[in-house]
């Protein structure tokens, strides 16, 4: 029994033996195996130690003992009361925002470049040569022009900011309606909006954010474009009871504008009665026939014209030299004459100020006086209908019933006119719309006829035989 358990033993031990890895052999005199080798974790440690202190300032041992520890003095009952934190503890407890004291250095360890991430002052920028120079120059009063020009602009920015307006205080206190009329108003698209007291800017701001950006829009848009009233009184005379002298004075003139149009319709027919005659058939052939054959039968005349000599013209001959120095002379004369034409005329002017000052001032009275009567017509054309587009304002009949038509109750009048046409007729004449007029011709297209290819014979076949031989004829 003893044997079998040696046995077993033995067994087990050269198969350990046998499934046990020899160590791997690593080459010691390169670089590349000093890490896998050498165990370096006490020293990583030691030195992570040491970096440590330096962060926090110095080493434990060396630090003092009120940096470390705190002695308690409070009492128990100290501890349970709590006393209600200031304004001013309440925001030293919250510290720092965490965002802010990421940024903030958390080690006392000094950086080795100086120069690292730092701005050079003005000072250190630049040749110090140069640098020397230019203070021995400022020293004796010798500035480049380029500085006095930078001071002398930023003095004008200085004026500049001290003159502009300060910005208005926006309002903190709403004692009025704000979707009233009261106070300023704004114009978003074409409504007309209460606006609050604040600056343009932020005004043209928040209308782009919400969609409604403010057009500037031209001063002559709010401008009246005429000065007659929306809705103008009626005459008197239009009345459903109206006195004697008013319904003659309507009558008159209604047959004043009727005896205008008679003289317009008479004038009008006597001016195009000649062109509006009946020519017979035969008379308008003749005049026909007459056109067509103009010009034909002179054919001889032109050879006629052809034959008669034409006068030669004699070429001109050059100017001499002679010539041509007399008349340079009296160019040069005429010049002097003029000049000293001029010359006189200046002077003779001296001797007639006064008449000069009468036709200045009689100018400038002509100059208002023509202004005012310019002021006049415009002030005239806004009473009157403008021309919109190519037709005319045409104005309405006048509305007059006559005196047997006159009952003297309102159930029994007779009504003129509508109350649309007469609404449409002061748009126009107020230059809200156009004048215009209805159009009554009627456009008939000709009919297009065509034969359905189904329907259709077939064309270039021959009649006799359709059906033996069906290819086209040549």
């Amino acid at each position: 029994m003893a044997t079998s358990t040696l046995g077993a033993a033995w067994l087990v031990d050269e198969s350990d033996k046998l499934n046990k890895k020899k160590p791997k052999r690593i080459v010691k005199h390169k670089k590349k195996a000093w890490r896998v080798t050498s165990n370096v974790e006490d020293v990583e440690r030691f030195l992570e130690s040491k970096r440590l202190d330096e962060r926090l300032g110095a080493p434990l041992e060396e630090r003092p003992s009120d940096s470390l520890f705190v002695v308690d003095t409070k009492t128990e009952a100290d501890k349970t009361v709590k006393s209600e934190p200031t304004k001013k503890r309440k925001i030293k407890e919250i510290g720092p925002l965490r965002c802010y004291a990421i940024l903030t250095p958390n080690s006392a360890v000094t950086d080795p470049l100086k120069k690292r991430n730092r701005v050079r002052r003005p000072e250190e920028r630049g040749d110090p040569l140069l640098r020397k120079i230019m203070e021995e120059r400022r020293a004796n009063g010798k500035i480049p022009t380029r500085f006095l020009q930078s001071m002398k602009h930023h003095q004008e920015n200085v004026e500049a900011l001290a003159k502009k307006k300060k910005p208005e205080r926006l309002r903190t206190t709403f004692d009025f309606d704000l979707w009233g009329d009261a106070g300023d108003s704004l114009m978003i698209g074409d409504k007309k909006v209460s606006a609050l007291d604040l600056s343009d800017e932020l005004k043209t701001y928040t209308m782009e954010k919400m969609g409604k950006r403010i057009y500037s829009r031209p001063p002559t848009m709010f401008k009246k474009t005429t000065g007659l009233k929306p809705v103008e009184y009626p005459h008197p005379g239009t009345s459903y009871n109206p006195t004697y002298q008013d319904h003659q004075a309507l009558l008159k003139e209604a047959y004043n504008l009727e005896t205008k149009e008679m003289k317009e319709e008479v004038r009008t027919r006597r001016r195009l009665g000649p062109m509006l005659k009946k020519i017979p058939v035969q008379r308008k052939e003749e005049d026909w026939w007459s056109e067509m054959t103009q010009g034909l039968g002179d054919d001889e005349e032109p050879a006629k014209e052809e034959e008669e000599e034409v006068p030669c013209v004699r070429p001109t001959k050059p100017k001499t030299r002679k010539q041509k120095i007399r008349a340079k002379a009296l160019k040069w004369q005429d010049m002097r004459r003029k000049k000293l034409k001029e010359a006189k005329k200046r002077l003779l002017e001296f001797d007639r100020l006064r008449s000069i000052r009468r036709e200045i001032r009689k100018s400038e009275e002509l100059t208002a006086k023509r202004i005012e009567i310019r002021k006049k017509e415009k002030e005239a054309k806004m009473f009157k209908p403008a021309m919109l587009g190519r037709h005319k304002y045409v104005p309405p009949p006048i509305e007059v019933n006559l005196s047997e038509e006159i009952t003297g109750t309102l159930r029994g009048l007779k009504t003129e006119g509508h109350v649309l046409i007469d609404r449409y007729k002061s748009m126009q004449r107020r230059n809200i719309i156009e004048p215009r007029i209805r159009q009554t011709v009627v456009f008939k297209y000709k009919h297009k006829v065509f034969t359905k290819r189904s329907h259709s014979e077939p064309k270039g076949l021959k009649v006799g035989n359709r059906d033996k031989d069906k290819t086209p004829v040549q």
